[in-house]
């Protein structure tokens, strides 16, 4: 295998994988799902011809072969890491990471405005769900969701509270007044527990029928849109359809507890700022 058509994904899966002694483990870091990460190893073992994991899905550990894989594996991420390091930062560009699911609804249609607004500036958006890389390579603004927790010394700045609630299709208009249960449920395991958070703030008892689970989030909306059931969903992500009544929300929205927050490294550069502060001025 030369280097031009390593497989640099399923790699990297395996190396966090190693490093974090567990596929949840690597799932949360990566910003994946545990599936994901479970595919990509397999890819990687099937273009490898070699097993690299053996075990339990709940106890997968790596083979003798995977165990001499790892360390070089992780000796090489770090050097791609310490030359990106290296290499001196544009001051004309800002490197954004968001949420995948709210960079498509909420931000990239609105980033036009701050291209007119900054002619002269670029944003290089990538997605990702992962903790903030705090390193010098990692983004210079991130966009998460959550109650605390955010890396030490990088600015916070709340864009707006989450708000979620249950939505539906048209179609199912009807059947809310008559047996709401009646409704199949849809989950996604990207962000699990929306359901359960949202009975517990609004006082609604749920069926004990297991929800239809989607890898990815926008999965879960366009499953809502398409009518196949009703999706708990943050409403910010979905004002388009509200308005336009693609869906409807029977029971309005309750607070998750989360907020969405902008954070900028330490010693922001000035395109930096300049995001963030339109960013502030969006949300409001």
């Amino acid at each position: 295998m030369s280097r031009r058509n390593l497989p640099l994904t399923a790699l990297r899966a395996f190396e966090v994988f190693g490093t974090t002694g567990s596929m949840s483990a690597a799932a949360a870091t990566l910003g994946v799902t545990h599936s994901a990460v479970s595919r990509q190893i397999r890819q990687l073992e099937e273009r490898l011809g070699v097993a690299l994991v053996e075990g339990p899905r709940n106890a997968t550990r790596p083979t003798e072969a995977g165990a001499q894989l790892l360390p070089m594996l992780s000796r090489g991420f770090d050097t791609l890491e310490e030359a990106l390091r290296a290499l001196p930062r544009q001051s004309d560009s800002i490197d954004v990471s968001s949420l995948a699911t709210f960079a498509m609804r909420w931000l990239i249609p609105r980033l036009h405005r701050f291209q007119t607004q900054h002619p002269g500036l670029r944003v290089r958006l990538t997605s990702d769900y992962a903790p903030v890389d705090t390193s010098p390579s990692g983004p210079d603004v991130a966009i998460r969701v959550g109650t605390g927790g955010w890396p030490a010394g990088w600015g916070i700045d709340p864009l707006f509270p989450d708000t979620i609630g249950p939505v539906i299709a048209p179609r199912w208009e009807a059947d809310v007044t008559r047996d709401f249960a009646r409704i199949p449920r849809l989950s996604a395991s990207s962000r699990l527990g929306t359901w359960e958070t949202w009975a517990q703030a609004a006082g609604h008892a749920l069926s004990p029928a297991k929800p239809t689970e989607f890898e990815h989030f926008h999965y879960k909306i366009e499953a809502a849109l398409s009518g196949l059931g009703a999706a708990v969903l943050p409403e910010v992500l979905i004002r388009a359809e509200l308005a336009a009544g693609r869906l409807i929300a029977p029971y309005g929205f309750q607070s998750s507890g989360m907020t969405y927050v902008a954070l900028t490294r330490p010693d922001p550069s000035r395109p930096a700022r300049l995001f963030r502060d339109w960013l502030l001025a969006q949300a409001r």
